[in-house]
């Protein structure tokens, strides 16, 4: 059960992506198709972050659109023998981690020191415990609906970093015939 509600909250998914670039030209290919700034993501959803050889950060931005909860790829290259391959994770911001966790913890207490409270003085406090219970549906529900609102990013962001790594169908040989 623990491990169900730590992978709703915090859970994240791996993921790696195959190049037959070198890692320098893998970056380079990927930093061309991302922007560096959500605000450069005005007019159009877009692919935007940072890109090094080191370290990848990026996520999808679209126009007057926020969800705090969703996907983000982060990862690295690493070389391969026949190129190179981006290696990360797709998983919520942090601060939404630190949040979740204020939000759920803070609940929890106030649900435990409520039931103490009622159990001491039943006549006066019996529905204080409600409120702990109500806040944790609540953050159950606001999760569950802004994961919902980003169940097609991982997929986007997949096909456009895929895209951007892989050779053009125009660059390799016809072996059709």
């Amino acid at each position: 059960m623990f491990h169900r509600i730590h992978s709703f909250l915090y859970g994240s998914a791996p993921a790696s992506f195959e190049s037959q670039y070198s890692i320098h030209e893998a970056a380079e290919r990927l930093r061309a198709v991302t922007k560096r700034s959500v605000f450069s993501a005005f007019t159009a959803q877009a692919l935007v972050g940072k890109v090094s050889e080191s370290r990848v950060h990026l996520q999808r931005v679209i126009p007057f659109v926020g969800n705090s909860y969703k996907p983000f790829f982060v990862g690295h290259f690493e070389q391969t023998e026949r190129g190179s391959v981006l290696i990360g994770r797709f998983t919520m911001h942090w601060t939404v981690k630190v949040f979740n966790t204020f939000w759920f913890g803070f609940c929890l207490l106030w649900t435990a020191l409520a039931t103490v409270a009622s159990v001491l003085k039943p006549s006066d406090t019996w529905y204080f415990p409600l409120f702990g219970v109500g806040m944790l549906l609540v953050g159950t529900l606001m999760v569950q609906v802004g994961k919902w609102f980003a169940r097609n990013d991982v997929a986007w962001l997949s096909d456009v970093i895929a895209s951007a790594l892989s050779v053009p169908s125009s660059a390799q040989p016809d072996r059709s015939s």
